[in-house]
């Protein structure tokens, strides 16, 4: 019996069926690891490319709106603010194209319809919404030449990107 036994263990022609089964199970353990560390990758590479659009229509919209004209901005918007609470800020969208752009001339077709692909971009088959918000600036003494506004994009319902920044008098740029 003892030279059976000794045969038993020494006897290696191929795997047992005991060894090919734990195999199998430390590779399907290594596999699933790898699965959920590939998902979470994906997960986060669809956050950063959700902030990076978000980020690039905002700055988009602050560029335009660096462009038009401080004195016309001021007067019809900043003006009449208040310097805090209810009434202290003015919201742009997408409805100012049709008052600043009024006219049918082709350059104010043509500055419109930039004007509202501006406020109402499509990026990556996604529509964003912009707003605009216009407030007086704090230091009394900066009102005359800066306007603070910050810019919120939104998309697909859960998708939000705010981006701030000022609007500056013709005179200093």
């Amino acid at each position: 019996m003892k030279f059976k036994l000794a045969k038993l263990f020494t006897y290696n022609k191929g795997f047992t069926l005991i060894e090919v089964l734990l195999s199998i199970v430390i590779f399907s353990i290594l596999t699933l690891g790898m699965l959920a560390l590939f998902s979470q990758a994906m997960t986060y590479t669809q956050k950063s490319e959700n902030d990076t659009l978000g980020v690039y229509a905002a700055r988009n919209t602050l560029n335009f709106m660096e462009q038009q004209s401080f004195e016309m901005i001021k007067k019809e918007y900043v003006d009449d603010l208040t310097d805090e609470g209810e009434g202290s800020t003015a919201t742009l969208t997408n409805e100012v194209c049709h008052i600043w752009f009024n006219g049918e001339s082709e350059e104010l077709k043509q500055r419109r319809e930039r004007c509202l692909i501006t406020f109402n971009p499509s990026l990556n088959n996604r529509q964003l919404n912009i707003s605009v918000e216009l407030k007086k600036h704090t230091d009394s003494s900066l009102q005359t030449s800066l306007i603070p506004m910050e810019i919120l994009v939104v998309w697909d319902e859960e998708n939000e990107s705010r981006l701030e920044g000022f609007i500056t008098n013709e005179k200093l740029r």
